[in-house]
């Protein structure tokens, strides 16, 4: 069984510091969230990511711009099936 199945959004860092300020403001903002090592299968930014779930992607991508909090890369999570799908990157001209 995959842990944390619910949360379907994985959100990466490009460092501790962004991490630890995002997990700060998120949980202030009453966001549930996991913070975990990003998976071996994604293999990138600081080795930190947040978990979340899709009805909270709108909120957490807001949160993370009024706060100035820089994010590498937006995926979509399939614990069960360890697949990550990328849904954008930090600068992009999209609305996450």
């Amino acid at each position: 069984m995959a842990i944390y199945q619910d949360y379907d959004r994985l959100v990466s860092l490009p460092s501790v510091h962004h991490a630890i300020g995002a997990e700060k403001v998120l949980i202030a903002a009453g966001i549930k969230i996991v913070a975990m090592p990003t998976p071996r299968e994604i293999d990138i930014s600081c080795g930190q990511c947040l978990l979340f779930k899709a009805n909270d992607q709108a909120v957490v991508m807001e949160i993370l711009r009024k706060h100035q909090i820089k994010w590498s890369k937006l995926f979509y999570r399939d614990a069960a099936k360890r697949l990550y799908e990328e849904l954008a990157s930090f600068g992009e001209d999209t609305d996450v």
